[in-house]
């Protein structure tokens, strides 16, 4: 058995050949880390690239029948569609993000990333045999829109609920969800106000990764929403 004093040389042999290489194991270890971040870096800086430059090429939509404009990115797909074709609203029109997905479909409005507009009379929304119907017009809307997303749309989860929101100078609701489809993760953001009886809402639905990078684009669009007086 090796005695306390013949173990020493060999523990400061040890040490002598160990200490040279802590400064390669230490950048070694920096060296790892810097890449990881060089590369978050790298794509937030692109993402936010991409959302400037959409932003500085938006362009006009406007809509004499309806009396709204609206602006949209240039390299988005414009749909004029008039039809029930998400869940049911009354779609006027459809802005295509320029990523889609792989199982995108062109009939399936629920595979796009894409911003929709709608207008439909506030009495469609309006239920005559709920007897929890309120005089808050708003409230009423949500309720029916909530209802018939959480239906429709697997693992539908209800992430906010804003009840003093602005569209086109209009006092406004707006909901943020997530949901799935086909095993993707969905999130989606809706907004929409009542002005003449009318309901004007904007939903913008995409995969989550797409999603995140374009939602400050999309909140400009809804921004640029207007109302013909």
């Amino acid at each position: 058995m090796l005695s306390v004093f013949s173990a020493a040389p060999l523990f400061i042999i040890l040490l002598l050949l160990l200490v040279p290489l802590l400064p390669i194991i230490a950048f070694s270890t920096s060296s790892d880390n810097n890449d990881i971040n060089n590369n978050l870096q790298k794509v937030t800086t692109i993402a936010t690239t991409i959302s400037k430059e959409q932003s500085n090429n938006l362009i006009p939509y406007i809509n004499p029948t309806h009396g709204i404009k609206i602006q949209y990115p240039s390299d988005w797909k414009l749909v004029e569609r008039g039809d029930n074709g998400y869940h049911m609203l009354n779609v006027i029109v459809e802005f295509l993000q320029s990523r889609q997905n792989n199982y995108y479909n062109p009939n399936i409005s629920a595979s796009h990333n894409s911003l929709r507009l709608s207008i439909q009379d506030y009495n469609e929304f309006e239920d005559k045999q709920d007897n929890n119907m309120t005089s808050n017009q708003l409230q009423n809307i949500g309720n029916h829109r909530i209802g018939s997303i959480g239906i429709s749309c697997p693992g539908f989860d209800l992430k906010s609920y804003i009840r003093n929101a602005t569209l086109a100078g209009n006092h406004a609701y707006q909901i943020g969800f997530e949901y799935s489809y086909l095993g993707n993760n969905k999130k989606a953001t809706e907004i929409w106000t009542v002005k003449d009886n009318k309901v004007y809402l904007i939903d913008y639905v995409a995969n989550e990764q797409v999603y995140d990078i374009t939602i400050p684009l999309v909140q400009k669009m809804i921004e640029s929403f207007g109302i013909a007086i």
